[in-house]
């Protein structure tokens, strides 16, 4: 069965409405505006009732044209009051608005100029005469293809009438965009009705609308303005709706504040395919004098005992009149299988104000079963009782965590959730916190159902390292799941991975298009902190209480048994030389020896690094690179099975090897890491061959990335030709096989004020069998009119090209040599590298030429330069990983720098396969984080 959940539109859109966020604005106070304005979007419901045309029997309004015309005033038949006042009478307006009182808005033609600018019309204006307007559809309109016109009618009887205005058949009109989008969007409707319901005493206004007739121009979006005015578009004095002109009526939502530009999509938008439904109604409820609601309860749907213990129940009190609250009282009361009683009392709370009330702690365990959880905030004077209770029901478990509310053991869901529903790679998350040792056993993900197949998707658990306590590392990936059509929970085991006492992630990253399709719970306020969503499964992370978004995700982490023993402390490295180090630590009980993880700084000990078992103490770490810094995490094997969890790590720089040899590729040199008491990168040298006392050296001036470049400082006047040169190390080149080769790639520029160089450079690039003149045999660069003052990439495919080292094993020192005539500036060399490439085709020679990766290794964002490939069309991009297994699919184009974004995957090596019809080419890339 297809359970009617409502999506919520796409996380990329929602971004953009920045007008809706600060839903919870820091503090215990929530939110706090002066108001006087007697409506909130807090009492707004969005419902379908039954449209009831007012017809021939209904009193007619006049107008003298059915485009930007004001009406004479009209009487309401009875006393209405809206925004402090007490109206008698309105001026209907023929672009789907009223102003209440006797006088008409500013200008006749009351609306944005354009199809896609609300910001521009009546809502957001600041005349005087632009105030209590109320505003069912307010768009430039004009008579629809079976006429426009007007009517009203008074019905009941006192004090219980209602005065309904109706707009019959009018018709949106054809408009361009804006200003600067000079494309004219068509009618979307060709004929349209709707009414403005005004009612006695209650103050109520409804917006009820009929099934518009669909125009028949192209589809395409116009942005509406919908809702009510006060005094000005400031927050508090309006409430205005909102939907996405590609959702349905019944997604509407409402805000208080200015409509944005357009490029915020924030504007009641719509477009012929997708109407109006017969009847849908949108109701404003007056704000009474005093109102204290409990807006929210924030705990857990499911709670482990004795792992999330203790725990406090969170409530937020919200102050939805229009005074201010004094002394409420807010009483916590939990029946069932566990007892608390707590109150707790909030001094004052302003209007459109909330409060967030911390009750007493449960104790440390708790028994197994259900809780009834009840929260009542109590006023005098409280004008709306029906919002001052809210209850919760939770399932105390051995090893169960959830945010969803169980709902009397049959847990009910509003919405499903994707990031991204047309690519790969977002990650929703949920925050977990648990007070002890403990390891995670599986995830209860419950999804909506689709008619789509394929689907993809896989679990992930992150630690909570990253900015503000956002995820950080992924300490956890699943192999890739297929969501059933079906939906419903599903659960997905997590290997039993250990975690620390603290707080972790556990989400669901979106592997195919198609979207995740979690389903979730309303929750407003959303709780801060908890619900975060990342595009890309990796910084920046979007937590959701700071958007429109306020949905607590249906994922359920299933606990089991701590590591039964502990991890090693007081890690210490000594004896550290060019390519070893010694590592100590004080011993942990419980256990039959260590192991040691290392790798670059920063890197992810779960899913990273090199794993070595210690037995015997200290243990001389091997095999390391010279001038790198390491850091090393150990954790103990226990004895009863199983490992502990890791150790806080010792970080140690080797020192440089004065001959060192590098035999791992891609080899990589940013001049950035300069060892104490060295002025050059470990194995970088230079030669002044020309003996002027200039050469070649470190520099922080204008560096295409991190802090430094190598710079050649030219001495202007000294009329001495320049002649210098620096070497890389020696590159110890063994091709796996015949069809593998080696490219340098590099950065260059030189110096001026603006685009004006202040000479013209001349740079030869070459490499031999050692770092002298002589040496230098092979020519694989020449540029002899430098005059760039931004950075040019030289590679296989740029203008001058750079050569392939030679072809075979052999020892290669790559030489740059600056010849430029006397008296020229400065030359700067930034990110050489040198990156083994295998051509797989004998005519494979131009696209390895022609194909540059950069930064490699990188965090998982690489820049892929294709220039002159000769490639028809696009070329297909591929990623394995070293199982062979397929990672990722894509295009490229040739002569771009096309973004590759692999910042998804875990750290590690990878293969990339670039394919040009027959011909492929095929590289190693390294990600590092």
């Amino acid at each position: 069965m297809m359970n009617p959940y409502t999506r919520v539109s796409p996380w990329s859109r929602r971004l953009r409405q920045l007008c809706l966020t600060a839903l919870l604005a820091g503090g215990a106070i929530i939110a706090a505006q002066a108001q006087n304005f007697n409506y909130g979007a807090a009492g707004t419901t969005n419902v379908v009732e039954t449209f009831n045309s007012l017809g021939t029997t209904a009193t007619p309004i006049a107008t003298t044209n059915t485009d930007d015309d004001n009406s004479q005033p009209q009487n309401i038949g009875f006393t209405f009051n809206y925004n402090g006042t007490a109206f008698t009478q309105f001026v209907l307006n023929t672009n789907g608005l009223l102003r209440l009182g006797a006088n008409a808005p500013s200008k006749a033609a009351a609306h944005s100029i354009y199809a896609q600018t609300p910001e521009l019309g009546p809502a957001n204006s600041t005349d005087p005469a632009d105030v209590n307007l109320i505003m069912p559809f307010n768009i430039d309109l004009e008579s629809g293809t079976a006429g426009a016109s007007y009517q009203m009618a008074v019905t009941g009887t006192a004090p219980n009438r209602v005065c309904t205005i109706q707009w019959t058949n009018v018709a949106d009109k054809a408009t361009a965009a804006s200003a600067t989008v000079t494309t004219i969007i068509t009618r979307q409707y060709d004929n349209f009705s709707f009414q403005v319901k005004l009612y006695e005493t209650t103050n109520q206004v409804d917006f009820v609308y009929n099934k518009p007739t669909a125009g028949t121009g192209a589809p395409n979006a116009k942005y509406v303005a919908v809702g009510l005015k006060g005094s000005s578009s400031a927050v508090g004095q309006d409430v205005l709706a909102t939907k996405s002109s590609s959702a349905a009526w019944g997604t509407t939502t409402f805000f208080s504040g200015p409509y944005q530009p357009a490029s915020a999509a924030n504007a009641h938008n719509v477009r012929q395919t997708y109407l109006a439904d017969a009847g849908r109604t949108y109701r404003f409820v007056s704000v009474p004098a005093l109102d204290a609601a409990v807006s929210a309860i924030y705990t857990l749907g499911k709670i482990a005992t004795p792992t999330a213990l203790p725990q406090a129940i969170q409530a937020v009190i919200s102050n939805k009149g229009a005074q201010p609250l004094t002394n409420v009282t807010v009483a916590l009361n939990v029946t069932g299988a566990n007892t608390l009683t707590d109150t707790q009392t909030i001094a004052s709370l302003a209007p459109n104000a909330s409060s967030v009330v911390t009750f007493a702690a449960y104790p440390s365990t708790l028994t197994v079963g259900t809780n009834n959880i009840v929260v009542t905030a109590t006023a005098t004077g409280d004008g709306n009782p029906a919002n001052n209770t809210s209850t919760y029901t939770q399932l105390v478990t051995p090893n169960r965590l959830s945010y969803i509310d169980q709902g009397n053991g049959n847990p009910s869901f509003d919405y499903y959730f994707d990031v991204d529903n047309t690519t790969n790679g977002g990650v929703i998350t949920t925050k977990q916190t648990v007070t002890k040792d403990i390891s995670l056993t599986d995830a209860v993900i419950t999804f909506n159902p689709t008619t789509q197949t394929g689907i993809t998707y896989k679990v992930l658990v992150y630690d909570a390292t990253g900015a503000s306590g956002a995820p950080g590392n992924i300490l956890f990936t699943s192999p890739v799941q297929t969501r059933t059509t079906t939906g419903g929970p599903v659960s997905v085991s997590l290997g039993n991975l250990q975690v620390a006492a603290g707080s972790f992630y556990v989400g669901v990253q979106e592997n195919s298009a198609g979207g995740a399709g979690v389903l979730a719970q309303k929750e407003d306020p959303l709780r801060p902190g908890t619900f975060l969503i990342s595009f890309s499964g990796a910084a920046p992370w979007y937590d959701l209480s700071q958007y429109n978004l306020p949905l607590r995700f249906a994922i359920e982490v299933g606990l089991g048994a701590a590591p039964t023993c502990a991890p090693p402390t007081a890690l210490t490295a000594t004896n550290v030389t060019a390519t070893t180090a010694a590592i100590n630590l004080t011993a942990a009980t419980n256990n039959t020896g260590y192991q040691l993880v290392y790798g670059p700084t920063g890197f992810n000990p779960y899913s990273a690094g090199t794993t070595v078992t210690a037995t015997i103490l200290p243990f001389t770490l091997t095999g390391l690179t010279s001038a790198t810094t390491y850091q090393v995490y150990a954790r103990s094997n226990c004895t009863a099975g199983g490992t502990s969890l890791f150790s806080a790590p010792v970080a140690f720089t080797t020192s440089c090897d004065p001959n060192p040899v590098v035999s791992t590729f891609p080899y990589n040199q940013n001049f950035d890491t300069i060892l104490s008491g060295q002025s050059l990168p470990c194995g970088i040298t230079t030669l002044d061959a020309n003996n002027d006392g200039t050469t070649w050296r470190i520099s922080t001036e204008n560096p295409y990335s991190g802090t430094n470049d190598m710079r050649y400082n030219g001495i202007p006047l000294n009329n001495v030709a320049a002649d210098d040169w620096f070497f890389t190390p020696a590159l110890a080149l063994a091709p796996a096989s015949s069809s593998t080769r080696y490219q340098v790639a590099f950065r260059y520029r030189t110096s001026g004020v603006g685009t004006t160089p202040t000479g013209t450079e001349s740079l030869e690039v070459k490499s031999g069998t050692a770092a002298t003149v002589a040496g230098q045999t092979n020519l694989l660069f020449t540029n002899n009119a430098i005059t760039n003052t931004t950075y040019a990439l030289a590679n296989g495919s740029s203008t001058p090209v750079v050569a392939l080292l030679p072809a075979g094993t052999s020892t290669q020192y790559v030489g740059f040599h600056i010849k430029s005539a006397a008296n020229q500036g400065n030359l700067y060399i930034d990110d050489v590298s040198v990156t083994a490439v295998t051509v797989t085709a004998t005519t494979s020679e131009a696209l390895l030429k022609a194909t540059t990766v950069f930064p490699n290794p990188s965090n998982g964002v690489f820049a892929l330069d294709i220039h002159g490939a000769n490639a028809k069309g696009s070329l297909g991009v591929q990623v394995s990983n070293t199982l062979g297994q397929v990672v990722y699919t894509g295009s490229a184009r040739d002569n771009y720098s096309n973004k590759l974004d692999l910042s998804n995957l875990a750290p590690g090596l990878y293969n990339l396969q670039l394919r040009n019809g027959d011909d492929t080419l095929t590289r190693q890339i390294a990600i590092v984080k």
